[in-house]
């Protein structure tokens, strides 16, 4: 981050965890970079919903949400929501916002607002499902990578560790399927309720996807191979429904990949 900071930069944007990657950013250590530069660090906070990570706490100027996702929680509504740390930044926005029109109309907004009322809850127990799913991925012979920020192997524990709150790490996980894409579209036709296939995540709803021919089906192979979304990248997105039923559909749809 430093060595691409310029004289000009005026904002520098991180996500943690990242989509759909799951890497994880320092944030204090990025904000720190960003304030020496004279620049505003903006965080992307999207996969870890306030219950998990803060950034304005950690150094961050600015925090995007999309409500669309944990805080709408049900496949219902759409929207964005951008959190300033004072109040010269949020005037900005709102000034910008108040320009060019964008709000949310009044019915997505009263449907947020309730739904966002059991966003903690959800969002725990989704992290109790990815963990349990993670661990059971780990040792399943169809899969050959596992990434999740609550595992041990996660290259960046030690960053989940220190930004994550109450042990909880999402409720988002990804892992690499023996026989890439091929096996990844057996897997979208074989697997059963209560997993749901769609693009959507954070959603009551546990969603499976298979990256390679749905959510990034447009990018040329070797453009999407560059980014580290290989052949067989199958993205998880938990939902609340009982983790052992989920463990035991995902089991004997691998089973017959």
């Amino acid at each position: 981050v430093r060595k691409a900071m310029k004289p000009n930069t005026k904002l520098v944007f991180s996500e943690t965890p990242a989509n759909p990657l799951l890497t994880l950013c320092d944030i204090e250590a990025v904000s720190a970079i960003a304030k020496e530069g004279g620049a505003k660090h903006v965080v992307d906070a999207t996969f870890a919903t306030p219950v998990i990570c803060r950034p304005l706490d950690h150094g961050a100027d600015m925090v995007i949400q999309s409500l669309t996702k944990y805080y709408e929680g049900h496949n219902m509504m759409v929207g964005g929501a951008v959190v300033s740390k004072d109040a010269e930044l949020a005037e900005k926005v709102k000034w910008v916002q108040n320009v060019h029109g964008n709000i949310l109309h009044p019915f997505a907004s009263f449907m947020i607002m309730q739904t966002t009322k059991t966003m903690a809850l959800r969002v725990r127990q989704q992290s109790k499902t990815a963990l349990a799913i993670a661990e059971f991925l780990e040792s399943h012979p169809k899969v050959t990578k596992v990434m999740y920020p609550g595992l041990a192997s996660h290259p960046q524990k030690d960053l989940a560790d220190k930004y994550h709150r109450d042990n909880l790490h999402g409720g988002m996980l990804w892992f690499d399927i023996v026989g890439g894409s091929e096996a990844g579209t057996r897997l979208m036709n074989t697997i059963q309720r209560p997993w749901s296939l769609c693009e959507n995540l954070g959603a009551t709803e546990s969603i499976i996807t298979a990256c390679a021919v749905m959510t990034h089906a447009n990018m040329l192979p070797e453009d999407r191979l560059k980014v580290g979304i290989t052949d067989g990248f199958i993205r998880v997105s938990c939902g609340i429904e009982d983790t052992s039923d989920l463990i035991k559909a995902l089991k004997a749809a691998l089973d017959q990949v």
